[in-house]
């Protein structure tokens, strides 16, 4: 009967360690990380979200026809940011910047995972890949 609670408690400990793990996802599942398929956008910052797991920058684009598309950019962990040099007030919404993305979204969605940004006083930072 010990043997078989042990197991028991083990495999259960197991489950338990396992589900967080499961909860994240590898950028390659979300984004098209193949070096030629980086973009470059250019637009106004409307909303920040400094929050785990990865921050959220989102911007207004201009596309080539004239419609405004609203870009969401998904940087690195608020941690390593803060490691990098960025502050909660690094961008916020009214900025002007230019984003490097360093993969769009497989799905084709208005989505990014951020590479750098560069501020219009000429800063740039970098979100670093995950």
């Amino acid at each position: 009967m010990s043997r078989l609670r042990t197991v028991l408690i083990s495999g259960l400990g197991l489950l338990c360690i396992s589900l967080p793990l499961s909860a994240h996802h590898a950028t390659s599942t979300v984004y098209d990380v193949d070096d030629d398929k980086a973009v470059s956008l250019v637009g106004s910052v409307t909303k920040v979200e400094w929050q785990n797991p990865h921050i959220h920058i989102y911007v207004d684009v201009t596309d080539a026809t004239g419609k405004v598309v609203n870009y969401a950019v998904e940087g690195g962990t608020p941690n390593s940011l803060y490691r990098r040099g960025w502050r909660k007030d690094t961008v916020k919404p009214g900025d002007m910047v230019t984003i490097e993305g360093a993969a769009p979204a497989r799905n084709g969605t208005a989505r990014v995972h951020l590479g750098s940004i560069t501020t219009t006083d000429g800063r740039q930072l970098f979100s670093g890949r995950n």
